[in-house]
């Protein structure tokens, strides 16, 4: 009897940042912007020095990580916390570099963050579900990344894929003129 196919794994999006940097707001703003059936969004812990590194170890989820992503510094913080707010920062790069899991730094407030994570993440979408990574991380489809789409769904047997390049193709016959 034949089995399907494993369905393939959702890509995993770690969010890890000194406290005061917005880990949580921006996974909040990203599960509005990406579909639960589309991937992951993990939001560590913040970080803190007072509390013990293996109640908010990031190594354990990084590792299994598609992608991490860091918080940049560049967020209000009260000045009386900055200094543990960079401490705790610098520990967190050092040990993600020294355990060889590479990571982007997220900048910006507001939407231009949630915007540089979305290119992140769609960064590695595409590389990793091509046929589908550009759809579920574009915020505008344009027409050049459904030419992309539909030259991979022609070779994965997709059938959202396939669906959306045959919507596609009919679509572009009827508005083209004769």
């Amino acid at each position: 009897m034949l089995q399907p196919p494993p369905a393939t794994p959702l890509p995993v999006v770690v969010l890890l940042g000194a406290p005061h940097t917005g880990a949580e707001a921006l996974a909040g703003a990203l599960r509005q912007h990406i579909a639960p059936a589309a991937a992951h969004i993990v939001a560590a812990p913040e970080m803190s020095p007072t509390l013990p590194v293996a109640q908010h170890d990031p190594l354990p989820r990084a590792r299994t990580a598609t992608l991490v992503l860091l918080m940049g510094l560049d967020t209000p913080c009260p000045p009386e916390d900055r200094a543990i707010q960079e401490a705790v920062d610098a520990q967190l790069r050092s040990t993600l570099q020294q355990a060889g899991v590479p990571y982007r730094v997220i900048y910006g407030q507001g939407e231009k963050r949630t915007e540089h994570a979305l290119n992140a993440i769609k960064s590695i979408a595409t590389k990793t579900h091509p046929t589908c990574g550009n759809g579920v991380f574009d915020a505008e489809s344009s027409i050049h990344t459904q030419r992309l789409r539909a030259w991979n769904c022609e070779k994965c047997s997709d059938p959202v894929c396939e669906h959306r390049l045959f919507t596609s193709l009919v679509g572009s016959r009827q508005t083209r003129p004769d």
